[in-house]
């Protein structure tokens, strides 16, 4: 499998350039054949929920690019899967450890559970956004521009 495969790929439009970079608004899309049929897997039913919005992603660029001008950004399927885990992931498991733990310290019927569980989430989700800070850039979709 080569490298170019591995990427998940979507056109947009440029709507605000800055300095290396820029900010496209993406169409959403309206779902795949089962969404149509009303098998859902759930892409139609969010874009409805959204009201047919565009989405804004800021996508790094080495080129200038111009309002208005449609490019093609890509993601690697990896970042979306590593970055998937970090979002929800991180705080799952501390939520999980934290009631876990208040469990053990004050018994399973305690009021404390809860509270160890939410100081548990409230600690993953701001290791997320330690992780983002210092690593957001590997996340974070590029201009996609194919060699040739």
């Amino acid at each position: 499998m080569d490298a170019a495969s591995r990427l998940l790929i979507a056109e947009g439009q440029v709507v605000a350039p800055f300095e290396g970079g820029a900010w496209v608004e993406f169409t959403p899309l309206a779902g795949c054949r089962g969404c149509a049929a009303s098998q859902g897997c759930g892409t139609g039913l969010w874009a409805r929920w959204r009201g047919g919005r565009p989405r804004r992603l800021a996508i790094d660029s080495d080129r200038p690019l111009a309002p208005g001008e449609r490019v093609r950004v890509a993601l690697p399927a990896r970042g979306l899967v590593q970055g998937a885990l970090v979002l929800y992931g991180l705080p799952l498991v501390a939520a999980l450890g934290g009631g876990a733990w208040g469990e053990a310290r004050f018994g399973a019927d305690s009021p404390a559970v809860i509270l160890a569980l939410g100081a548990g989430l409230a600690l993953g989700a701001g290791l997320t956004r330690l992780v983002a800070r210092y690593h957001g850039a590997r996340y974070r979709p590029r201009l996609h521009e194919p060699p040739g």
